[in-house]
């Protein structure tokens, strides 16, 4: 662990356990299920937004590239943690858990992994959507440190996983083109495009 990793874990912990209302809008945010699903209700909003049949298709693609980048850099956070595990802050160090005890490695962070795949997916396909994935999954990666069960490396590590794999694979997005228009095209035949 470097110094400032460290620095920088107990400013913000430090903060923890000083006022009740800061703490228990943490434990909201820190929790594996509130802000990931706000962000699939988002994709679910974003599917079907559009006035315009070319704007609401853009839209669908970007989901389906979101739903992909989840998939990818869930894969490669897989294999980060069969190589290296790190112990989560609070194994060895006194800190204010304000969350449950995880077990997985701490690095890189599976919440800011899903949070910056998603939320990077949607900002290059969609700006005005996209900031509102990208001020979640940064919110979701600072209560994780300010709960106690990341380090801020950890999160610094998982965004650049999330958001990298994200920024490739929409590189890349001709390559999906006929699995999109397939998915798209069912998607219609079912009634939910």
């Amino acid at each position: 662990m470097t110094n400032w990793d460290w620095a920088l874990f107990q400013f913000i912990n430090g903060w923890a356990g000083r006022w009740p209302v800061l703490d228990g809008v943490m434990r909201l945010l820190v929790n594996d299920y509130g802000l990931t699903t706000l962000m699939s209700l988002g994709l679910v909003a974003l599917w079907f937004e559009g006035k315009e049949q070319a704007q609401r298709r853009r839209n669908q693609r970007v989901v389906l590239m979101a739903i992909l980048s989840l998939l990818a850099a869930n894969v490669l956070l897989k294999a980060c943690n069969l190589i290296y595990f790190r112990p989560r802050p609070f194994t060895f160090h006194p800190v204010n858990l304000l969350f449950y005890h995880p077990t997985d490695s701490s690095l890189p962070s599976n919440a800011a992994t899903v949070g910056f795949s998603l939320a990077a997916s949607v900002w290059l396909g969609n700006r005005r959507a996209g900031l509102g994935f990208i001020l979640a999954a940064l919110l979701f990666g600072l209560a994780r440190v300010f709960c106690g069960v990341h380090y801020p490396g950890d999160v610094l590590a998982g965004a650049l996983l999330g958001g990298g794999v994200a920024c490739l694979l929409s590189r890349q997005s001709r390559r999906f083109g006929l699995l999109f228009s397939f998915l798209l095209d069912l998607a219609r035949r079912m009634c939910l495009a």
